[in-house]
């Protein structure tokens, strides 16, 4: 369907501004700061997927991370983000439309985490 390749500069500033917006607390593996799990969310707004410019709101449904290791400062991540499915289904207050992604970091060709999101919209399309 749709897919993007992006690559992100994990820094410890970001790993810090993100901690700090979720409250969670900062740990290091040795020298390096490692990115709270839910961290590759953040990753969507560097790629500009053009498929979720849309007028009404999104609102996130299931998210899964499947890690192989820890993001941590310094990474370079090779970054694919694709749009999976999307699905229109009936809900107790009218339409809505789910949009299933898959994202994928590798590091220096190591697969290091796997997120699967369904992101929905409400009202027709």
């Amino acid at each position: 369907m749709n897919n993007l390749r992006f690559r992100v500069h994990l820094s410890e500033e970001a790993i810090v501004q993100y901690a700090a917006s979720i409250e969670a607390p900062l740990q290091r593996i040795g020298a390096a700061l490692v990115a709270p799990s839910t961290m590759p969310i953040t990753f969507w707004k560097i790629a500009d997927a053009p498929w979720l410019h849309m007028p009404e709101p999104l609102i996130h449904g299931i998210q899964q991370f499947h890690y192989e290791a820890p993001l941590t400062s310094g990474m370079e991540l090779d970054c694919d983000l694709s749009l999976t499915r999307v699905e229109n289904k009936t809900g107790r207050q009218g339409a809505l439309t789910l949009y299933t992604h898959s994202l994928i970091c590798t590091c220096a060709g190591k697969r290091i985490v796997t997120v699967e999101t369904a992101l929905i919209s409400v009202g027709d399309k």
